[in-house]
């Protein structure tokens, strides 16, 4: 059986860590909903040197702003250094709360037996899968035990992977909790394909978990032509998974993006 985890009280105060780059499309909503809909301790921003407006756009929501260069593992982990509350919440910089309850629940959900992390599901999303960061709820003295090369860029949600595993806890679930209004377009598939081999190299569970991943997101999405496109997009996935040099970064000054 795996140990208890941690009981938070309902309404305690939480610090939010958020990761950003060039993300001064959707940042002032993100934060605007982030102050409005959960309890705030600390509003933890770590920017990996913006060419936009992101930095003022947080400091005008009280954020707490620090700068590295490294990559997003290194965010991550800076980040969680900062923060002070028993449980944090990782909130992409593209994901706006949309549920009043996403908090609550999620610390109703933290004290059950065997849970170690809580995801807020985007609205109108039916299937579950894996541990995506866009809205994530750990406790912290766990999540500072999970090591994180520094210069990952993404995938760092496969050490966390590993590590629930390792101390047999599971993911909980908020169903309509959230907008996730994705930064990434164009040759995405690659670049998770890329970082997925870079953090857990050779690995066939790995490309069968990614399969399942794209099908289920594509499934959510409700369009028959997106669930048409899962092949495709897990053929492009193989291909930045086998050439992970060429594929390993894209950058949002120069993508495109979805629109807004």
């Amino acid at each position: 059986m795996a140990p208890p985890t941690p009981a938070v009280p309902v309404g305690g105060p939480v610090d939010v860590l958020v990761s950003t780059f060039n993300s001064a499309r959707d940042l002032d909503e993100c934060l605007r909903e982030a102050r409005r809909l959960l309890p705030v301790h600390r509003l933890i921003v770590v920017d990996h040197r913006s060419t936009d407006g992101t930095r003022a756009i947080a400091e005008r929501w009280g954020a707490e702003v620090h700068e590295e260069t490294v990559g997003l593992g290194f965010s991550r982990t800076l980040a969680l250094s900062l923060a002070g509350t028993p449980w944090v919440v990782f909130l992409d910089s593209d994901v706006l709360l949309r549920s009043p309850r996403f908090f609550a629940e999620a610390c109703r959900l933290a004290q059950l037996p065997g849970v170690g992390a809580i995801v807020g599901m985007s609205v109108g999303h039916t299937f579950r899968y894996g541990l995506p960061f866009g809205l994530t709820m750990v406790p912290l003295a766990w999540a500072r035990s999970v090591e994180i090369p520094p210069s990952v860029n993404a995938r760092e949600t496969y050490f966390f992977q590993q590590a629930l595993r390792r101390d047999r806890r599971r993911v909980a679930y908020v169903p309509d909790a959230m907008e996730h209004r994705s930064m990434f377009r164009g040759h995405k598939p690659e670049w998770e394909g890329a970082n997925t081999r870079l953090v857990a190299g050779w690995s066939l569970p790995q490309l069968g978990y990614a399969l399942v991943v794209i099908l289920l997101i594509h499934m959510n999405s409700r369009k028959p032509k997106n669930v048409l496109y899962t092949p495709l997009a897990y053929a492009k996935f193989l291909r930045g998974f086998l050439n992970p040099d060429r594929w390993r970064v894209l950058d949002r000054r120069t993508e495109p993006v979805l629109p807004g």
